[in-house]
């Protein structure tokens, strides 16, 4: 059966893919512009997240940095750092997918007469609701509808003070119906972030819960954190405790304290480069949890792009005893592209990393099938051969998890932004042989926009298995899905996405919609 999609919380990268596609500078374009919102053709499956920093870029030069704030899986709004003049439909956009982004001090959000006074008092955010419902239709699988409300609170200088603030809550209730005919439900009322800051000048003291890429492994800190930030250097320290795993309660079991520091390219650079390093130290109930350095950088010039994340484990206590040795290298990620010429890109990546979360509005085949096959080490090559087309194909060698290892080939083949409602087609077909299981995947997916503010997507595929021993079944699994992207009011965003997954274990349908309003 499908899964129950994961916690909200994921939608916060904690731990991003080793999908070699993220793993460099990305571009999208401007479609409208409304006062100090900008909108974008890209979205979460393109790596944007609330906070993703653009960079509009036009002859080759930076005029203007964005910052978004609303996110949906096509299209994101995003409001202007700095220069809010000049930016048009069809500009140009660079940024770095959220899955390796780079934490970076960005400036308020310009302010407008035509803005509301809450954001001329330096407060934005957004309030939404969002629903999901998954539909067994076997008769022996469980059903579930989850409404959701989503509200997010961001104070900059406040009032003109050197006074910050952020609130993230998004409560939900899970309604479950079983086999039996039984039903019961379930609340949640989850906390991502609640949190002030104290910032004269280069200095900032936040305390509370709150999240910041500077804290390497660390998801969420219930805590304070103490920094000083300059445009290319940062440098900080920290120390709380982490939520409750389960219910993201306060729990002071793990307690956790480290120091970073940063650096970065001037704006603009011919290279740019961004390198963070830090030192963390953590125990729970008083023992040895765990002692590690970490760092990880990004380096683009030209036609090269890279990035680098590197864990290493300092162990002393029962942790030495048990891994035998004083350091264990315990996260690796690396991703590196190269444009060899015009038409051409080459791609290669390694990942070892023990856990892989990534937040997913809807499960399909495929996603369940790239989520299980992420650890391990790649390389492709890019053909664009115009504007409006792609052919690429990798090659992939996975182990971890479920899947065990295995060894995949892929070829995707793309027209892109075709005739004057901007056309996508895109075509995929993979093959993958492993200890349990070979297999054929294959999906189509054909996307449109509906004038400047809506899009649609049309997708589907089938994935089909052999068995390879007594223990597992050949199976065939086919899905089918749309969803409507709508920019609307300005400020708003509204979503619809349906998908109907049929075969094997599996036969449900999928619906989710969101409806936020940006402030």
């Amino acid at each position: 059966m499908i899964r129950p999609i994961p916690s909200a919380l994921l939608a916060l990268v904690l731990s991003l893919p080793g999908a070699a596609a993220w793993a460099e500078d990305a571009t999208a374009k401007v479609t409208y512009v409304s006062g100090a919102t900008v909108y974008v053709d890209a979205g979460t499956e393109q790596g944007l997240v609330e906070g993703s920093v653009l960079e509009v870029v036009r002859d080759g030069q930076v005029i203007a940095r964005l910052v978004v704030g609303t996110v949906t899986a096509k299209r994101a709004s995003a409001s202007l750092g700095d220069d809010p003049f000049g930016i048009r439909p069809g500009d140009l956009v660079r940024y770095t997918p959220a899955a390796v982004a780079a934490p970076a001090p960005v400036p308020a959000p310009a302010a407008s007469p035509a803005q509301s006074r809450s954001r001329d008092a330096g407060i934005h955010g957004r309030v939404g609701v969002r629903y999901l419902s998954v539909d067994d239709r076997t008769g022996l699988g469980t059903d579930f509808s989850q409404p959701a409300l989503d509200l997010r609170v961001v104070g900059t200088q406040v009032g003109g003070a050197p006074l910050d603030f952020d609130i993230d809550f998004r409560p939900r209730r899970t309604y479950r119906t079983l086999v039996d005919g039984s039903s019961d439900d379930s609340s949640s009322n989850r906390l991502y972030s609640l949190y002030g800051a104290w910032r004269p000048g280069a200095f900032r003291v936040a305390a509370g819960r709150q999240r910041s890429p500077s804290l390497g492994p660390i998801a969420l800190l219930d805590g304070v954190v103490g920094e000083y930030r300059r445009p290319r250097f940062a440098a900080g320290v920290f120390g709380g405790t982490e939520p409750d795993p389960l219910d993201w309660s306060y729990d002071g079991a793990t307690q956790d304290y480290g120091a970073f520091v940063e650096g970065s390219s001037a704006p603009g650079a011919e290279t740019r480069w961004w390198l963070n390093g830090g030192a963390l130290t953590s125990t729970t109930e008083g023992e040895i949890n765990r002692d590690l350095v970490y760092v990880a950088g990004r380096l683009s010039r030209a036609r090269f792009h890279g990035y680098l994340l590197q864990e290493i484990d300092v162990n002393r206590g029962w942790r030495k005893d048990a891994e035998g040795d004083s350091f264990t290298w315990s996260g690796s990620y690396v991703a590196l592209r190269w444009q060899a010429a015009r038409a051409w890109s080459l791609n290669a990546g390694y990942d070892d990393r023990r856990n892989v979360r990534l937040y997913r509005d809807l499960v399909t085949p495929a996603t369940e099938f790239d989520d299980a096959h992420r650890q391990g080490y790649w390389g492709g090559v890019d053909w664009r051969p115009g504007a409006h087309w792609l052919v690429a194909a990798d090659g992939r060698s996975s182990s971890g998890g479920d899947a065990g290892t295995a060894d995949a080939y892929s070829l995707r083949v793309g027209a892109l932004g075709l005739t004057s409602v901007g056309l996508d087609v895109t075509l995929r077909g993979t093959h993958y042989t492993g200890p349990y299981l070979d297999g054929d995947l294959a999906t189509l997916n054909v996307g449109l926009d509906l004038g400047r503010l809506v899009h649609v997507d049309v997708h589907g595929g089938v994935r089909d298995e052999t068995a390879n021993d007594l223990f597992q079944e050949s199976t065939t699994v086919d899905w089918l899905g749309a969803a409507l992207d709508v920019l609307a009011w300005r400020h708003g965003f509204a979503t619809l996405a349906w998908d109907r997954t049929t075969g094997g274990e599996e036969d449900n349908d999928q619906l989710y919609a969101s409806l936020s309003y940006r402030f």
